[in-house]
């Protein structure tokens, strides 16, 4: 009994020394604006400003004022994700949050968990100043709706899907789903936002077959790892950072501009020359078959980490290939001499007024043109219609039942047509179902509800609406 006594007291001096120690050696966070009680959720956000900052927990960001709105990108390659719905902080919110002096000269970088940054200008937190795409043909629109970049916390209405998204991402949205931003604004897993000063504004004007000036803000995103970004090291070990020339030729070596055949190599094959020219009229030239698809011929923007010295600044043509005495800087212009002969025509893209919503008990209400459904993925199906088995191509309907976002409690679906023919089935029978289908006909614009294991009289011709109850 004196021995367990013994072990007893032992045990309980030796806890409170434990808890006297971690107690000495924790060394709390502190920031120069003190926050509030940490939410369930943490800390997950640090705002910088050029005199300090503040981490803020989920429940802080949520008491900001929120902005809403539908946003959607357009990748490097030319892929459209259709605008869906977010809800978040705006950047210029979280500026205003910070009490900056936010002038022209000021910009805001955005990083990620992975160290990933990309810088938004003042005109891009302020005023919206982004490229705006049509969702349905990937065409860059000469006006469009406000745009509003935002650090997103909800998606469709819920919180974003941690794996796939983190718990921030920036986002640009507008009031609605008729337009898309390139997808390097996109940042995602986002945990820190700082103003900061970025320093002055330039742009290089890409000239060829078309022009294509190139603004600071789309370069510096352009060049960033996660985009084309790339390094190259030289003989000193210096580090620099840039775009790949090949790239940036293949943004006006023809009418295609930015999708992944954009670069014309059949024309690099055939040979013609690429001008690098400097703000003082300083000009090298280079042979396109010599620089073709060479990752480490750039024109560099960043050099170890930091900007250009002002014999180079904003830009220099670096690479393994390139010899001294052609790594000209202060590039201002890129010529690309293509021969005109070899241009290639541009088919218009056919217009039809076909249209699909989807409305409701939905977070979001969707109108879909034809050219929106033709870009998502096309499947066939066989199922047994009036006339027997036969294959129907269309798209999957759950998945855009799934963009729209099903409200809790809905119970029924509607089907309206044209001529206001309607059918109502159960919601749960065609969530069971996968293989329901908004089917194309023949024309362009008219589709068919297929639901292959309901009775054919809830087929649905002709539909433009489908009513979520």
């Amino acid at each position: 009994m004196k021995q367990y006594r013994i072990s007893v007291l032992t045990f309980v001096i030796l806890l409170i020394l434990s808890l006297v120690i971690s107690s000495c050696t924790s060394t709390p966070i502190e920031p120069t604006m003190t926050p509030t009680a940490a939410g369930p959720t943490g800390r997950i956000l640090t705002v910088k400003g050029p005199n300090g900052g503040n981490i803020l927990t989920m429940d802080q960001l949520k008491a900001l004022p929120a902005t809403e709105g539908q946003g959607g990108i357009k990748s490097s390659t030319g892929q459209i994700t259709i605008p869906e719905l977010f809800k978040g902080v705006a950047l210029k919110d979280l500026v205003g949050y910070m009490n900056v002096a936010f002038d022209p000269s000021m910009g805001v970088a955005v990083t990620a968990e992975d160290g990933y940054s990309m810088t938004f200008s003042y005109d891009q937190v302020m005023n919206g100043a982004f490229i705006a795409y049509d969702p349905a043909t990937g065409n860059e629109l000469p006006t469009h709706d406000p745009l509003t970049a935002i650090v997103a916390y909800e998606h469709n209405g819920q919180p974003l899907n941690e794996t796939e998204e983190g718990n921030l991402r920036i986002v640009v949205v507008g009031p609605k789903n008729n337009q898309v931003v390139d997808g390097h604004w996109s940042v995602k897993w986002v945990n820190q936002v700082e103003a900061k000063a970025v320093g002055e504004s330039w742009t290089l004007d890409l000239t060829g077959a078309v022009d294509s000036p190139v603004t600071r803000d789309s370069y510096q995103s352009c060049g960033a790892p996660g985009c084309h970004g790339t390094l190259w090291t030289d003989e000193n070990g210096q580090d620099w950072v840039g775009v790949p020339l090949w790239l940036l030729v293949g943004e006006v070596d023809d009418s295609d501009v930015h999708s992944e055949v954009a670069y014309n190599r059949a024309l690099a094959d055939a040979g013609y020359t690429i001008d690098i020219v400097s703000k003082n009229g300083n000009t090298i030239t280079l042979d396109s078959q010599k620089i073709k698809e060479d990752n480490q011929v750039m024109v560099a923007h960043l050099v170890n980490d930091g900007e250009m010295p002002d014999m180079y600044y904003p830009l220099r043509l670096v690479g393994s290939s390139v010899q001294a005495d052609q790594m000209i800087g202060q590039i201002s212009q890129i010529i690309v001499n293509v021969p005109l002969a070899s241009l290639p025509t541009v088919t218009p893209v056919p217009e039809n007024s076909g249209s699909l919503t989807i409305t409701g008990m939905v977070n979001q209400e969707l109108t879909l043109t034809d050219a929106d459904l033709r870009a998502m993925e096309i499947v066939t199906i066989n199922a047994e219609g009036k006339d027997g088995p036969q294959d129907f191509q269309g798209i999957l309907l759950n998945p855009l039942l799934d963009m729209a976002g099903i409200k809790d409690g809905a119970t029924k679906l509607v089907f309206t047509a044209s001529d206001n023919y309607s059918s109502e089935v159960n919601l749960s029978d065609v969530r069971d179902c996968p293989k329901s289908l908004v089917a194309f006909m023949e024309t362009p614009g008219d589709y068919l509800i297929v639901l292959p294991e309901q009775p054919t009289s809830t087929w649905v011709k002709y539909v433009i609406q489908i009513e979520v109850k």
